[in-house]
């Protein structure tokens, strides 16, 4: 009788230990950290009479109905040219692009870095603000 119930009791401390250590990784768990991004990954694209103007990036966040910021790794790319940068406010309806950090534009004779750009006139115009340095091959 006495062996029968150090048994038990031996078995018990050890599920007690077992699920003692189940509960204690289940708190060790990091939750999934949970973003402050409306669109992971935004595809977008201005479109003219002469060509497709492709624009992504890593995030966006909605600013209002037809506005929207693109964060990380925003690139505007046509057949023509490319424009990489950090940051952009894309107005859906109007097709047109504004961003204030530094910015790549590479095409094929031609590099610009600027401190910002505007894109107007469904792509048809491109404005480059602030310290740029332009190189022509």
């Amino acid at each position: 009788m006495i062996i029968s119930f150090i048994i038990i009791l031996f078995f018990a401390i050890f599920i007690f230990f077992k699920q003692n250590n189940i509960n204690s990784k289940r708190i060790d768990e990091k939750p999934s950290k949970l973003s402050n991004t409306d669109i992971s990954e935004p595809k977008f694209s201005i479109n003219n009479d002469t060509q497709k103007i492709y624009i992504t990036a890593k995030e966006g966040n909605f600013i209002n109905k037809n506005e929207i910021l693109l964060k990380k790794d925003v690139r505007f790319k046509s057949n023509d040219f490319s424009i990489e940068t950090e940051n952009v406010i894309f107005d859906r309806n109007n097709q047109t692009a504004k961003s204030k950090t530094k910015s790549l534009f590479k095409s094929k004779n031609t590099s610009i870095t600027s401190d910002g750009f505007d894109i107007n006139e469904k792509g048809n115009k491109i404005v480059f603000y602030g310290n740029s340095f332009v190189i022509l091959k």
